[in-house]
């Protein structure tokens, strides 16, 4: 625990009826009395509002002119004035602390503490016992990897529709494999056959050269017909490879057009839809996160409201009774009248249950909306991935045509040379016949026919096995694609792990932090010896992870279990309780919240006020028990409290 050597002094000025006060406070248990509580409060508030407090705002007087407090304390010196503001008196910066929550909460404790009245009004605890507790990064990560989790579901998806793709390649491979496997066997015969006729014409040959000698005229017609052999043989190879061409040249023209066609079938480009959907996708569910949270919000809201409405012990109820008791003769015009438990007012109880119901139909107007967006987010989600593989599909139909065209234009260059080439040759065939009739016989004619057909089948086989390529290629590339998935699906296996161990950690947290607190809440009671008060503890409920931030919905609720006078033990709600009783476990909760977050160490006060409601037995032994809990320990009391006190605890009474 820090400590403060010395006393402390403060000095008001101006507010309320304290005109000029200074009160100096020693080392321990300070006892402030007056027969004016207003004087009291006045007095405490200006201390909690030197220290750094600007939640205990002091009412303005209409007579005041320079207001200030100033605080002395460890030889430093901390002053703050104030400038009304409506009906408010707004303090100047130069506290003694820099953040003040803390004080506020567990060692200002006022009437109007928050600790205190979240107790006595049930509220939900969980931002008090986790007040000092620093989850924040825990819960940013939380957000953080739920929406790499969302957008990897969106990519998986994605991928899923390129799944049927990849079947249609498959089975076009395994189409080519058929094919060329029939092509190389339908090549091998054809060769066969060309070298059967090939054999015999060179044995034709041979027999002829047996014959007569050659003269000279012989010898020049052999010439010619050698010639013209090697002319025919060549324009012949040459119409094979033209013929191979235009076939090849139809076959890419039908390709082509049935490319464009298919383009032709698709939508424009659809990058830009799909930017807008990636949008619409964001937006959607961020409104989704904060219909979640809105829906939890007027939840609870109808929750406590329907509980206090109801409750047969609500101080609504009595106070509306005791208004009824007051009323004259006859009956209210408006019918049953209950006390407005927000602004304490007496209104017609139907006017409570008409903003009941209009909460009611928000709630269900909220769940509607909420359900709407999840189809829409599920009909955009499905779109986008529609979109992806469309896209996809006609850029690679685009890369096909681009290829197409380019190896049609090389082909028909070739078509080109091979048509001057052709008609060169036929130029000196035509000389040639001019030298010499040439009788073409039945074999050649054969083996014309023969070298078409190889020619043909080679030509088929490699355009075969060209597209087999592209297949391959197109197929490898998608599944490389495809591939990634597998890292994304282990991706997300590591993010569901980082999420579980995130949601770990902030369990582990709370509940550490809930063991403290009710640790603390048991040591408080045990000092009490509290005949009727049997056990208080806080209990962590968990609502699932509802909220679109990532954030769980733990709730943390009050339990207090009650000992009747034959010793049995059972468990109270804080609407039954006495007052004095509700305010005593208010203080009890708070003192634990001080030392669990151990706020001695960042203020040296612990005040006390608004102690009336609780008997003067409760007062001393809880006084007792905190005396040790600060360096300076204030407690404001009327002059008739003060004696119950311990004599030891020194006194000093508040005048203005």
């Amino acid at each position: 625990m820090a400590t403060t050597n010395g006393p402390a002094r403060l000095t008001v000025t101006g507010i309320g009826a304290l005109d000029e006060t200074t009160v100096a406070f020693e080392r321990g248990v300070t006892v402030l009395t007056a027969g004016d509580a207003a004087d009291r409060t006045s007095l405490v508030r200006s201390l909690a509002t030197a220290l750094g407090s600007d939640e205990h705002s002091l009412d303005r007087d209409a007579d005041i002119g320079d207001s200030r407090v100033e605080l002395v304390v460890g030889g430093d010196r901390y002053t703050r004035t104030f400038a009304g503001e409506d009906d408010r008196l707004v303090a100047s910066v130069d506290p003694f602390l820099d953040d003040s929550t803390g004080a506020d909460r567990f060692a200002f404790l006022l009437g109007s503490n928050e600790a205190r009245r979240a107790v006595a009004d049930e509220r939900d605890l969980r931002k008090l016992v986790m007040h000092s507790v620093d989850t924040d990064a825990v819960y940013e990560e939380l957000a953080d990897r739920r929406a790499e989790r969302a957008e990897l579901d969106d990519r998986i998806g994605a991928l899923a529709a390129l799944e049927a793709e990849r079947r249609e390649l498959r089975d076009r491979r395994d189409e080519l494999d058929a094919a060329i496997e029939r092509l190389e066997a339908e090549l091998a015969d054809r060769q066969a056959t060309l070298a059967g006729i090939e054999s015999a014409a060179v044995g034709a040959d041979t027999d002829a050269e047996v014959g007569p000698g050659p003269d000279a005229n012989g010898s020049d017609t052999e010439a010619r017909q050698d010639r013209r052999r090697e002319l025919t043989a060549a324009l012949d190879d040459i119409e094979f490879e033209l013929e191979a061409e235009r076939e090849s040249l139809d076959a890419l023209d039908a390709e082509i057009d049935d490319i464009e066609s298919k383009l032709d079938s698709y939508t424009d480009d659809p990058t830009a839809e799909l930017d807008d959907l990636t949008d619409e996708l964001a937006g959607s569910r961020a409104r989704k996160w904060q219909l979640d949270a809105d829906i939890t919000d007027v939840q609870r809201t109808l929750q406590f409201n329907e509980q206090f409405l109801t409750s047969e012990t609500s101080p609504v109820a009595a106070a509306s009774e005791g208004e009824s008791d007051d009323e004259s003769d006859g009956e209210s015009d408006d019918g049953d009248r209950v006390v407005c438990w927000t602004c304490g007012t007496s209104v017609p109880e139907a006017s409570i249950e008409s903003t009941l119901d209009q909460l009611r139909t928000l709630r269900d107007d909220r769940r509607e909306e909420r359900a709407e967006l999840a189809g829409r987010i599920e009909r955009l989600q499905e779109r986008r991935s529609e979109l992806e593989g469309l896209r996809e599909r006609r850029r690679d139909l685009e890369t096909r045509r681009e290829e197409r065209r380019r190896e049609r234009a090389d082909r028909r260059a070739r078509v080109e040379d091979l048509e001057a080439r052709r008609d060169d040759i036929e130029s000196d065939i035509a000389d040639l016949k001019r030298d010499a009739e040439s009788t073409e016989t039945g074999d050649r004619a054969a083996l014309l026919d023969a070298h078409r057909e190889v020619n043909r089948v080679e030509f088929e086989l490699e355009r075969r096995r060209e597209e087999r390529d592209a297949v391959v290629d197109e197929l490898e590339a998608l599944e490389a694609e495809l591939d990634r998935r597998a890292d994304l699906e282990a991706r997300q296996d590591e993010i569901d792990d980082r999420i579980d161990e995130l949601r770990d950690r902030i369990e582990r947290l709370e509940r550490a932090t809930v063991s403290g607190f009710n640790d603390r809440i048991a040591d408080v009671l045990d000092a009490l010896e509290h005949d009727r008060l049997a056990r208080v503890w806080v209990e962590r409920r968990s609502d699932g992870d509802a909220r679109g931030d990532g954030r769980p919905t733990s709730r943390f609720v009050l339990h207090i279990e009650r000992r009747t006078d034959d010793g049995k033990i059972y468990e109270d709600v804080i609407d039954h309780l006495a007052e004095s009783e509700r305010e005593l476990v208010g203080l009890v909760f708070a003192l634990a919240g001080h030392s669990v977050h151990e706020v001695y160490d960042d203020v040296p006060f612990l005040v006390f006020d608004s102690l009336g409601a609780i008997d003067a037995d409760h007062t001393r032994t809880l006084i007792d028990y905190a005396r040790t809990a600060a360096d300076y320990l204030v407690v404001a009391l009327p002059d008739t409290d003060a004696p119950t006190l311990s004599e030891s605890y020194r006194r000093v009474r508040v005048s203005d």
